[in-house]
């Protein structure tokens, strides 16, 4: 090697990443950037020559020590577990249309800090996260201890965002004295949680209008979403509604009533959207096809200001368009199909912004595995290719899972 090549520097300073695959452990992808130097075609790590460039915060990382081996770095007759990751392996870049942080939901189980674990043992780019049990009133109340201890494992973590779900019993266009005291003190609680632990988002179903006019429950809804991040203006949490599925006159069921709710809470800077793909079929909207996709994303654009949409549920749906009926299935193994989500991983409007699964799951960690590894591949795909194997093998497995 000359002199003068701009490799002549220190391991650390040149230290890159190797893709590992989440089924079988094996290398499968490399990426570096060095001076002049990108990817597989002069890569000196052995496998790089033969493998594809591809990078992205939801894979799993290995660090290369040495530019310089003799023999191959990763060798075929090396085994690598998928669970293990070096913390820092410096600058980055990915050659995929478009950064993304793919995630999705797990539990807190043992503590809040083992959630970050568990994203990274996924290869999440990003998570969300119950602060407690979504069926009871009650916030648990963290010591500053448990606290520190989540904001620091996930400083330190390939996690990127983190979501943050409200309790599904919050309802906040609710006219019962009774219940509008709990939904108030109950979205207040994990409002300053998110925000003690620097959470991306909070999100939230606005509630039903049952019972009253939209125009009561829009009101009604306004004022206690603004009243709740008004008592918390110091953190950088932002509190993010999300479309409902359309059954029981829920807010949110479509862009129209949503912007109203939006514009009267007028806090941009604090209050955006959060979009569900199964809530969208479900409540009527066809996102099946280019030119609906780009009319029913331009209306919720639209609706949510300039707050913005600022996060995405990707779950397909049990159920056909219209059907009202909030239940999620398996990415490609429902109503919506695999072109929205490969159209949607390619679209720039919703570059870096957190993509959480919220799939059917069990204990079985292979699920969410397998949903990821689908999305994956299709964020890598320059034209739409439903028949790739991956994705055929993904699909197939999630059969003798499901």
């Amino acid at each position: 090697m000359p002199e003068e090549s701009p490799w002549k520097k220190s391991s650390v300073e040149l230290r890159h990443r190797v893709g590992v695959s989440r089924y079988s452990g094996e290398i499968f992808q490399v990426s570096c950037r060095l001076p002049e130097v990108f990817g597989r075609q002069q890569c000196p790590v052995g496998r790089a020559r033969s493998f594809p460039v591809f990078c992205g915060r939801f894979l799993r990382y290995r660090e290369c020590d040495s530019l310089f081996a003799i023999q191959p770095v990763f060798s075929s007759s090396k085994t690598f577990e998928a669970s293990n990751v070096m913390a820092d392996c410096g600058p980055m870049t990915r050659t995929t249309p478009r950064s993304l942080f793919l995630g999705t939901h797990v539990s807190i189980r043992g503590g809040l800090a083992l959630s970050i674990e568990r994203g990274e043992t996924l290869g999440c780019g990003s998570i969300q996260i119950f602060s407690h049990s979504s069926r009871t009133w009650a916030v648990p109340a963290l010591t500053e201890a448990e606290v520190n201890a989540f904001v620091s494992r996930h400083q330190k973590s390939s996690v990127g965002p983190v979501l943050m779900h409200a309790s599904y019993l919050v309802n906040t266009a609710t006219s019962d004295p009774e219940k509008r005291k709990k939904s108030a003190a109950a979205l207040e609680e994990d409002w300053i949680l998110a925000n003690r632990l620097g959470v991306y988002g909070l999100v939230l179903h606005p509630g039903s209008a049952a019972g009253q006019s939209d125009a009561l429950a829009i009101r009604l809804s306004a004022e206690m979403i603004r009243d709740t991040v008004d008592r918390e203006k110091g953190g950088s949490t932002l509190l993010l509604l999300e479309n409902t599925a359309g059954g029981g006159r829920t807010l949110g069921r479509d862009p129209g009533t949503m912007k109203q709710l939006v514009d009267r809470v007028d806090r941009p800077e604090k209050v955006g959207l959060c979009l569900d793909s199964c809530h969208l079929l479900a409540s009527g909207a066809e996102i099946r096809n280019p030119r609906s996709y780009e009319e029913v994303l331009s209306a919720w654009t639209e609706a949510a200001g300039p707050g913005g949409i600022r996060a995405w549920h990707l779950n397909d749906a049990l159920f056909e368009r219209g059907s009202g009926r909030d239940r999620h299935a398996h990415i490609g193994k429902g109503a919506i199909g695999l072109w929205f989500f490969w159209t949607l991983l390619r679209d720039h409007r919703f570059t870096g912004i957190p993509m959480v699964l919220e799939t059917p799951k069990t204990d079985d960690i292979r699920e969410d595995r397998l949903n990821l590894g689908i999305l994956e591949r299709l964020s890598r795909q320059e034209t739409f290719w439903p028949e790739d194997p991956e994705i055929v093998d993904c699909l197939a497995e999630l059969e003798t899972v499901a």
